[in-house]
């Protein structure tokens, strides 16, 4: 009969006849091989004394190493021995602070093992360097620290000190909430926040949509109010004021006020001009070239509303020989609504003198903003190349009933 191999102990079996491996005798460099045979023996023996051993033998060759800590907590905990556990964690978080992979490995055991109030500290520690997993993180949190004020305050020691801009922390933050469902953390969070964080749009635009989904409009309002002041409807819509194309010096969010354009493109010109026919103010001018089948989405506003509020456009406008029956139009739509709402004028080409349009649109009850826009869809047709002039001046937009 040919003889066991030297890694068999043939004294203690593992079940069907197979025996448990034991390491070979270790070198003075043996402290990785030392965790990695505890780590292999732990689940096939009942015994953790030998596992144990050998993650001591690792340690005392490399005792700066994190992860052999979190492996002796392990097995401390398994083994009932809560105290020894926590201790190994909190050794393990000590010596690898930045590790996010550690740290989140630290946390996940701490809340297994307790008490809630370290395992609530680990976590927060775990978000300070990984906002990016702050969903799974923060619920674990949450559901440890029932006050959402005092999740607040926590977080706020995190942001004010993180290694991230608090920006993150606190969009994290309120994601949590939005998605969850939770409005006394949404609350909490924005009566914590200072008015230049209020103002941000990243934080302003996702707590309005929070409260307009919940029915909450009168608190939508208020918070409008206090973050920007009165909605401003249309600016600028006499055109008196100088328009500034995007570029590098204008990039504007969503709730920026004022016209969005590029002042040239592929086959048209945008621009102001003097009062058009028997209007008293300036006109908006955008002169198409006949050199392109111009897709035009602009100029356009952003504008903010009020939910479940409808409002009118009234304009006038004017067109000098515009070719193609793909003609322009006046567009209004609703962002972010579910469902959208779109309304817009008849599409006109060829030439008419300076008439009034208006439109009109229901702003849905999680409606926030409403964008208005001069449009053309670029067509297949053979007469694709588009040319002529068209003009709009003395624009408003304004809650119906004003």
């Amino acid at each position: 009969m040919a003889s066991l191999p030297m890694w068999v102990d043939s004294k203690r079996s593992w079940g069907f006849g197979r025996r448990l491996p034991i390491p070979p005798r270790l070198p003075w460099s043996g402290g990785e091989a030392a965790r990695q045979w505890a780590r292999r023996l732990l689940p096939l023996s009942g015994d953790a004394s030998e596992p144990r051993n050998l993650l001591e033998i690792s340690l005392r060759e490399r005792p700066l190493y994190a992860p052999t800590w979190l492996d002796l907590g392990e097995l401390l905990a398994s083994s009932g021995d809560r105290e020894g556990a926590a201790r190994s964690i909190r050794v393990a978080r000590a010596l690898w602070p930045e590790r996010a992979t550690l740290q989140q490995r630290a946390a996940w055991m701490q809340v297994a093992l307790g008490p809630p109030d370290a395992a609530f500290a680990a976590l927060m520690h775990y978000w300070a360097i990984a906002p990016q997993d702050g969903l799974r993180t923060l619920g674990l949190a949450r559901r440890l620290e029932p006050a959402p004020e005092a999740l607040v305050d926590a977080a706020a020691q995190v942001w004010s000190s993180g290694p991230n801009d608090a920006l993150v922390y606190q969009r994290g933050l309120l994601d949590l909430a939005r998605r969850a469902g939770d409005p006394a953390l949404a609350q909490a969070l924005w009566a914590r926040l200072d008015d230049k964080s209020r103002a941000l749009e990243d934080l302003l635009f996702p707590y309005l949509q929070m409260l307009a989904a919940q029915g909450r409009h009168a608190e939508a309002d208020a918070v409008w109010e206090q973050a920007l002041g009165e909605p401003p409807g249309l600016v600028n819509g006499r055109f008196e004021e100088p328009l500034v194309p995007l570029g590098p010096d204008f990039r504007p969010g969503w709730a920026t006020p004022g016209w969005r354009y590029h002042a040239t493109g592929d086959g048209f010109r945008i621009g102001v001009e003097g009062p058009n026919g028997d209007a008293t103010h300036q006109s908006l001018r955008i002169d198409f070239l006949g050199t392109a089948n111009v897709a035009l989405g602009q100029p356009s506003q952003i504008m903010r509303v009020r939910p479940g509020t409808s409002y009118r456009l009234h304009g006038y406008w004017s067109g000098d020989g515009i070719t193609t029956r793909s003609g322009v139009f006046v567009e209004l739509y609703t962002i972010a609504t579910s469902p959208g709402v779109r309304v817009q004028t008849p599409p006109r080409w060829g030439s008419w003198t300076r008439e009034p349009f208006e439109l009109e649109i229901q702003v849905p009850e999680d409606g926030l903003l409403v964008g208005m826009r001069v449009r053309r869809a670029a067509t297949t047709a053979l007469d694709r190349l588009l040319s002529g002039t068209l003009r709009l001046d003395t624009l408003e937009f304004l809650p119906l009933g004003q």
